[in-house]
């Protein structure tokens, strides 16, 4: 890191009239990355010269926030995505760049702990479900956000965690880490215009070295934790003519999991008209190509 003098500097060059001169401060700035923000946001404070140098500050600090967003994703895509929610948080990061880690935590650990006082190990796997749906539902109230689907709000996690509504996506990404948590081993399935999870019944094969299992049911994490069977999933595919594939009977990775939520984030900004970021999320959308 250099000293706190010469980033000031580099900061008072910022409003040079030469694009050049911007140009090579803005690529020094975005070398230094996260370090530097709290110095771009000293600046901005103080700002001595304008509106205009506050708007190149502030897309300074987008481009750093982005930038790291970007690398950490593909950091987690190569060691394995072992880890959902921190895929899931990278993206959320997108729009809450000072996401607060240990706030979400907490508010799934909440959930966890209520579950635990509730689930026995006696009990099927099935009538886990059933006192897993009433915690989630009825204590916690999360419901599906059926009239406004498409805001980008209900795919993001802390949003989501605050005020209870979401997609189906995230909402089945929020049911399974707390089943998962809990010891339940839910998986998730890819359905076409629908995401659910599936519960394994223990038979599995392999498939380029990873276990795939077989599931007894299915559920739907947007109508509050509903169970599905396979030919309800079969009429679902019928319904919309799409062809049945085992990859929608089975279960997906992680990182297909956070590859559909950024194509929904995307999606959500092409209907609101956001170019800027539907560009940024293609970026991180080509990670997983």
């Amino acid at each position: 890191m250099i000293p706190n003098n010469q980033i000031k500097a580099l900061l008072n060059l910022i409003e040079d009239p030469d694009e050049e001169i911007f140009i090579q401060v803005k690529n020094e700035l975005l070398f230094l990355g996260l370090d530097v923000v709290p110095n771009i946001e000293e600046a901005w404070e103080k700002n001595p010269f304008g509106k205009n140098y506050l708007i190149k500050l502030e897309n300074i600090i987008h481009e750093i926030q982005f930038k790291d967003i970007y690398n950490s994703l593909i950091n987690w895509k190569e060691a394995g995505a072992e880890n959902l929610i921190d895929g899931v948080i990278l993206v959320n990061k997108f729009q809450y760049p000072e996401l607060n880690r240990k706030k979400i935590e907490k508010q799934l650990k909440t959930i966890v702990q209520d579950a635990q006082i509730e689930i026995t190990a006696h009990m099927t796997g099935l009538e886990k479900i059933t006192v897993l749906n009433d915690i989630i539902y009825k204590v916690h109230g999360f419901s599906g956000n059926k009239d406004d689907y498409y805001s980008p709000s209900n795919s993001f996690l802390n949003s989501v965690l605050d005020r209870k509504k979401g997609n189906a996506l995230i909402l089945a990404i929020i049911y399974l880490e707390i089943a998962n948590r809990l010891g339940i081993p839910l998986k998730g399935i890819n359905l076409p215009n629908h995401f659910i999870l599936g519960y394994p019944d223990g038979v599995k094969f392999a498939k380029n070295n990873e276990k795939i299992y077989s599931m007894l049911f299915y559920i739907n994490a947007f109508s509050s934790g509903h169970i599905l069977s396979k030919m309800d999933i079969t009429e679902f595919l019928d319904k919309i003519n799409v062809n049945h594939k085992p990859e929608y009977y089975n279960q997906c990775s992680n990182k297909d999991i956070v590859k559909r939520l950024i194509t929904n984030l995307k999606y959500s900004h092409k209907k609101k008209g956001a170019p800027e970021k539907i560009k940024e999320l293609e970026l991180l959308l080509s990670i997983f190509k």
